[in-house]
């Protein structure tokens, strides 16, 4: 039988490194498997390794001791690949230490008393930056973060936290977002939104300076045709004969009403009672219906100047001497229809002065006007039921 101490010092110092790798991988082995929770593989381990360092210590004769090593190598080596191996592909706490540690967002969990149990290294950076110390105590850092929203080196971060229960161990959850983009855009939308308000009441401004201008515009035409009927009238008074009494009084009969249609069209202006300019015009008003309910307050509006403009038209234009003054309803509309009994236009009707602008201010509620003409004349005027009117 060999002694030990016959090897050559090459030899026996092989020997030595033999038993010092297969301690330190028996220590390895036991380490991995503790940080992964496997511990029956620890105990595996630690049980390998007290023969190995018991055997490094002591010297037996060669076959022994050989065969011993041998022995302890085999399932050491075997248990080191097993726990390297499971370590790499299978999920462990370390795998996941791993991959929380490289996400962009910061994330802690600590219990009630504030002892963490888990933080990564984003949120660990993000507490030395707002507290100036290291992340020990959850609920020191909680108070830390007062705003949800909070500027950290140029970068914008959402904190939000919540109660979860695991194991039936209540503990606290905090996330820290990354939101420098989203917080950008936002600004920029809002921006945007507070130019768009502007520009809303520029226009707001325009559309009113417009009917201004409208207006003006209209009151100057009338003015104008004001003019231009006096001068026809007061030729047509010239040209009249004295002794013809007939013709001095339809002159004068044209003179009265075109003298009031006019000074309407200059002024624009009048109460809502459409009896009183029935009976200045000499005109018949017949109300088949009466106003519906469902009209607003702008509808009535607008619709005793769509009436005063179809009673002035009928006189001037048509010659009329009754104008009846209807209304239907349906689901979703309102029709108000202005027949008169004056002679029916020939050729296609074109909204122009008075008719233009009443569709002008009709098309802003949402209502339109229309005009038909077959065996009398009609204007009718459509409002929408149940919608807003700007």
């Amino acid at each position: 039988m060999i002694s030990f101490n016959m090897l050559t010092p090459f030899a026996r110092s092989l020997f030595a490194l033999w038993a010092l790798l297969l301690g330190l991988a028996d220590i390895v082995s036991a380490v991995l498997a503790l940080v992964n929770k496997r511990y029956r593989f620890t105990a595996a381990s630690l049980v390998l390794f007290t023969p190995v360092y018991f055997l490094w210590q002591v010297i037996m004769p060669l076959p022994f001791w050989l065969l011993a090593f041998v022995l302890l190598t085999v399932p050491g080596v075997l248990l080191l690949i097993y726990n390297v191996r499971y370590d790499k592909n299978f999920i462990t706490p370390g795998s996941i230490k791993l991959f929380l540690d490289g996400l962009p967002c910061g994330i802690c969990c600590w219990r009630e008393n504030g002892r963490v149990l888990f933080s990564n290294v984003s949120m660990n950076i993000l507490c030395a930056a707002l507290t100036g110390n290291p992340l020990l105590n959850g609920n020191r850092f909680r108070e830390a973060v007062k705003g949800d929203i909070l500027t950290v080196d140029g970068q914008v971060w959402r904190f939000s936290c919540r109660d979860i229960v695991l194991d039936g161990e209540k503990l606290i959850e905090m996330v820290a977002s990354d939101i420098t983009a989203e917080y950008a855009k936002t600004e920029a939308l809002e921006k945007d939104k507070a130019d768009l308000a502007l520009l809303n009441r520029k226009l707001k401004e325009y559309y009113l300076s417009m009917d201004d201008a409208v207006r003006r515009q209209e009151i100057l035409q009338a003015k104008v045709n004001i003019h231009d009927e006096m001068n026809r009238l007061m030729l047509s008074t010239m040209a009249a004969g004295t002794a013809d009494t007939a013709e001095l009084d339809r002159i004068f009969t044209l003179w009265e009403q075109n003298a009031l249609i006019l000074c309407m069209e200059a002024d624009g202006e009048g109460g809502d009672s459409l009896e009183e300019l029935a009976a200045a015009l000499k005109l018949e008003l017949c109300r088949q219906d009466d106003i519906p309910e469902a009209l607003s307050e702008k509808q009535r509006g607008l619709f005793f100047s769509a009436a005063k403009e179809a009673m002035v038209n009928a006189v001037k234009h048509a010659g009329a001497k009754t104008l009846a003054i209807g209304f239907e309803e349906t689901e979703d509309r309102i029709f108000c229809r202005f027949t008169n009994d004056g002679a029916v236009p020939v050729n296609a009707v074109h909204f122009s002065g008075g008719l233009k602008n009443l569709a002008l201010i009709a098309k802003k509620q949402g209502a339109t006007v229309s005009a038909e003409s077959d065996k009398s004349f009609t204007l009718t005027l459509c409002f929408p039921k149940n919608q807003p009117i700007g």
